[in-house]
């Protein structure tokens, strides 16, 4: 009689090893799985929060304050060139601890809040900024609310009433002078007789001068005031054509001023970011700075260096310089220092006010040294695109 066995050998033997590398890849799968699912949950949330409508960039920078949206964690969504500045973002897209903790807070109560904060990069100023919940019109639609914050600077802030105070003092007097002498000359001409052609042909002259003396300062001042109100267009750009551009505009001129324009540019040059029609605002003013207060024989040169991640712009000259207690001021509307004061009639004092709003748009800061008989050389960066 055969009893039946119970227990038999299994037909296939898996070893110790396979049943490791099993679980070891079920591990690995469940972990992917893992970060593939919260991957796509924070990308749905990035969405939801950083999503911003193409037009809102061009809205914040026509804002005349500092001005960002920011997320509920403190990130920015958008921001204008101004905020930019103000608080040193670059390229970082996370507000300072004590920005975004106030954020947070906002958002959290629904209530605004305008108080003062250490500036990012001298701990000595204060920023004053007001926060903003911005509420979607339905919570189903959009249940990620972001922050409005609006950020200015209290002494830029008086600095620059001061400055503006300053410059309708200065419009109203460089108005009035001109003014005045055209109303001399015309009383001149009135009572001219036929025989004092000479004597009307001169104050015809001077009449034509100052007008032409006023119509610049007016187109300065048209473009001060365009450059405050109006954002810049940002674009790719060959800087290097956009100076050549520049110096080609300006050509005939250095030719009756004997002053020689050069171009000095490495091969293989990167493009910037920047507004191509004001950044060659910024070229012409500055070779027309060299060109009206240089004698003859003297060089203004554009020389642009490849540094990476920027273009460093130098404009040179080997004109008369300016004087050391005049650089802290040349940038100031209307300012024109001892040197330039000899031919003040060449010029409006805006040309610099405008080269450094147009710079400060993009970000960048124009420096300037300088000697009195050494020539002058101003530098600018501007980021490469």
């Amino acid at each position: 009689m055969v009893v039946p066995t119970l227990w038999q050998e299994p037909v296939v033997s898996i070893s110790l090893g396979w049943v490791a590398l099993a679980a070891l890849l079920a591990v690995v799968l469940l972990i992917s799985l893992a970060v593939l699912l919260t991957w796509r949950y924070w990308q749905r949330r990035a969405s939801a929060a950083s999503h911003a409508p193409s037009w809102l960039p061009d809205l914040l920078n026509s804002l005349p304050v500092a001005a960002l949206v920011a997320d509920p964690d403190g990130q920015v969504v958008v921001h204008n060139t101004e905020a930019a500045r103000l608080l040193g973002l670059g390229g970082a897209r996370e507000l300072p601890l004590a920005l975004r903790t106030l954020v947070q807070r906002v958002l959290a109560s629904d209530v605004s809040e305008t108080t003062e904060i250490p500036a990012p990069q001298d701990a000595q100023r204060r920023l004053r900024v007001t926060v903003t919940a911005l509420g979607a019109a339905s919570p189903a639609a959009s249940p990620v609310k972001n922050a409005l914050v609006l950020v200015s600077d209290p002494v830029e802030l008086r600095q620059r009433e001061m400055s503006y105070r300053r410059l309708i003092g200065t419009v109203s007097h460089e108005l009035r002078t001109p003014l005045t002498a055209i109303m001399g000359h015309v009383d001149i001409l009135g009572s001219c007789s036929v025989e004092e052609e000479a004597l009307w042909r001169r104050s015809q002259r001077f009449i034509a001068g100052e007008v032409q003396r006023l119509a610049r300062l007016v187109d300065d001042l048209l473009s001060l005031s365009r450059l405050e109100t109006s954002p810049s267009q940002m674009r790719p750009v060959n800087v290097q054509a956009i100076a050549e551009e520049a110096i080609s505009a300006l050509w005939e001129a250095a030719e009756r001023a004997q002053v020689t324009l050069l171009l000095q540019a490495p091969p293989g040059l990167p493009r910037v970011l920047a507004d191509p029609d004001r950044l060659q605002q910024v070229f012409i003013n500055l070779l027309d700075n060299a060109i009206k207060y240089s004698s003859g024989g003297a060089t203004a040169t554009i020389r642009l260096y490849d540094e990476g991640n920027v273009v460093r712009v130098e404009a040179a000259d080997t004109g008369p310089g300016i004087a050391t207690e005049d650089l802290p001021h040349i940038f100031e509307p209307m300012y024109r220092g001892s040197t330039a004061a000899i031919r003040a009639s060449l010029g409006t004092g805006l040309g610099l006010t405008i080269v450094k709003t147009i710079l400060e748009q993009h970000g960048a800061t124009i420096s300037v040294e300088s000697a009195l008989g050494e020539g002058t050389t101003f530098t600018f960066s501007l980021p490469c695109a």
